[in-house]
């Protein structure tokens, strides 16, 4: 019996010894295929830029392709500093013919149907009297022309330092310039109007001139006077006037007066293109200048 124990113990512990050795080969081999750990891997830097064509071609080098949104290389305009006002630009415009002092500086800023060797020799060819005064008046518009019409007193001092009062207009056509428009200047302050009305011509004459119509006739020496109305020719509204013109009740102007639908009106005065004659029919004697008709009620020829 005791030998039958040994026996079975020795067996026992030649198994146990047995898988031991079993269990730690296999822990070997196991550990022998795990791959080590791999290192973490360097930051790689930008590639340098590549030569070739955008369509991968050799060539010249590529490049990089900019921000899609650049900075605007033009300023924008300061705040407050946008364009002029039309009635500042005619200002201006006014200021710079009232003080040129040759015709050659006022031909590229006037508008004129004077033939230019007449404005030789007329006001326009030199110096104007100083205007320390300038207002706008009134500004009228046509928006079947597209003009705008600016007109302002113009107080000039003679010699003597007397006011002279003046109606200048400076009109802008469109889009165009300003341009003082002169030919109502060269009537009134350059004499034309005054020189007609002087002495009795064959010949009518237009002019542009303020016009305020009276309802009478007081005039003795204008025949058939009762049938008769006043229409008086100025530089500017209540001045004196440059001349007195005559025209019948039941003349042209007469209806117009009488209409009501026109903005002329009695004791209103009025920028008017009027044509006028010496009539020297009804009394050889005593000719008188009569209003045969107004042509425009503004300045536009």
């Amino acid at each position: 019996m005791l030998i039958l124990f040994l026996i079975a113990s020795g067996a026992l512990v030649f198994g146990i010894l047995t898988i031991l050795k079993m269990q730690t080969e296999k822990e070997s081999v196991t550990t022998a295929s795990v791959p080590p750990s791999k290192a973490p891997e360097a930051v790689k830097s930008p590639p340098e830029p590549t030569l070739g064509k955008s369509d991968g071609e050799p060539g010249t080098p590529s490049l990089p392709t900019p921000p899609s949104e650049q900075p605007s290389l033009i300023e924008p305009a300061p705040e407050g500093l946008g364009p002029k006002a039309p009635g500042m630009q005619a200002l201006e415009v006014l200021e710079k013919f009232l003080t040129a002092k040759s015709l050659a500086e006022r031909l590229p800023i006037i508008e004129t149907k004077t033939p230019e060797t007449e404005l030789a020799a007329s006001c326009l060819a030199g110096p104007l009297p100083p205007a320390p005064k300038i207002l706008l008046e009134f500004q009228e518009s046509n928006p079947v022309e597209d003009v705008v019409d600016f007109y302002y007193s113009v107080d000039f001092k003679d010699a003597d330092r007397r006011a002279n009062p003046q109606t200048l207009l400076v009109r802008i056509r469109s889009k165009s310039d300003p341009k003082v428009v002169v030919d109502p200047f060269l009537d009134l302050f350059g004499g034309r109007l005054a020189s007609y009305a002087s002495k009795p011509s064959d010949k009518a004459g237009v002019f542009q001139v303020v016009a305020s119509a009276l309802a009478t006739c007081t005039n003795p020496n204008v025949p058939n006077r009762e049938k008769k109305l006043t229409l008086k020719l100025l530089a500017r509204d209540n001045t004196k006037e440059v001349a007195e013109a005559y025209f019948g009740k039941l003349s042209k102007i007469g209806e117009m007066l009488e209409d009501g639908t026109y903005s002329l009106s009695y004791g209103k005065a009025k920028a008017c293109t009027v044509m006028l004659r010496w009539n020297t029919e009804d009394d050889a004697q005593h000719p008188y200048l009569e209003a045969i008709a107004i042509k425009t009620l503004d300045w536009n020829p």
